[in-house]
Order: C-alpha cells, then sequence, then structure tokens
C-alpha cells in the first residue's frame, strides 16, 4: 500500500496503470469481490490520508480502489477521473467551472467527474472510511501528474 497524504498523487495512476495480477489476470475473464480486496489491503489504522489498495485491468482497461480518509486539495496534469463512492460519507471540495471551489456532501452512489487541471480533495465525515472505485486515462511517460494546491 501506498500513503497518498503527503506523497505526490501520481503514485495512483501508477499504481492503476501497473496493476498486481494477484487480482486479476488482464486477458482473462474473472470475478472478484471488493470485500475481498479490502480485507486483504486495509487502510493502515492511524493513516489520516488514503491508499490505492487494489486494481483490477482487462485489457489496456483498468479499475482502481481507493480508500480514504482525507485527500487534500490537488489537481491532476494529464489525467482525468471518474469516481464512483461505494462506501463512506464524506466532503468533497472541488473547483467549479469558475475557479471557485465548492464544498458538498457526498455519499455511497455518488459518481465525480475530475477532468485533468481541476482541483479536488476529500475528507469523511463518519466512522466509515471512504472506498470508491477509480476510472482513469493511462498518464503519459515522464509526466509530473499531481500537484498539490495546499
Amino acid at each position: 500500500m501506498m500513503s497518498l497524504s503527503g506523497r505526490c498523487v501520481a503514485a495512483v495512476a501508477l499504481i492503476i496503470l501497473t496493476a498486481s495480477s494477484a487480482f486479476a489476470d488482464p486477458e482473462t475473464i474473472s470475478v472478484t469481490r471488493l470485500e475481498t480486496i479490502l480485507k486483504q489491503n486495509p487502510l493502515p489504522p492511524g493513516d489520516p490520508g488514503a491508499s490505492m489498495v487494489g486494481s483490477l485491468r482487462a485489457g489496456e482497461a483498468s479499475l482502481g480502489v481507493l480508500v480514504m480518509r482525507e485527500n487534500r486539495l490537488h489537481h491532476h496534469v494529464a489525467q482525468d477521473h471518474v469516481l464512483y463512492l461505494v462506501r463512506g460519507t464524506g466532503i468533497a471540495r472541488l473547483e467549479s467551472a469558475n475557479g471557485a471551489i465548492e464544498t458538498r456532501s457526498i455519499g455511497p452512489g455518488d459518481i465525480l467527474t475530475l477532468p485533468r487541471g481541476r482541483k479536488h480533495g476529500f475528507k469523511k465525515s463518519s466512522d466509515e472510511d471512504l472506498v470508491f472505485l477509480v476510472a482513469a486515462n493511462p498518464v503519459p511517460s515522464g509526466v509530473e501528474e499531481t500537484t498539490y494546491d495546499e
């Protein structure tokens, strides 16, 4: 597991792109339970940040499993993300089209589209950690992917 707190979130993209074969062979049809991934790779107790705890691939497509307590405001230079919140409730800080940072509550079933360059950050608002499924485009080699904005 890789802590995202205090580190470059580019690691998220790297983990998504170099998925472990422990979860699925990218050329074989498979069925994996989310609970299995979460039990095998829990977020360490006391870790205030976030970790990409699993990644699944099918050919060129990938899906990451992100567990989070808090992720400070940041943006991605070359990567677009789509996040689906599976469990937990929290507060999202999202940059609007006019550049203002807006705050909103998020909960299970919410889908967030995060275009590259738009600032975003999250914090859980209950005892349960946030669990997201993350789809993202590949990062070009040599690109410093993430910039923290606070």
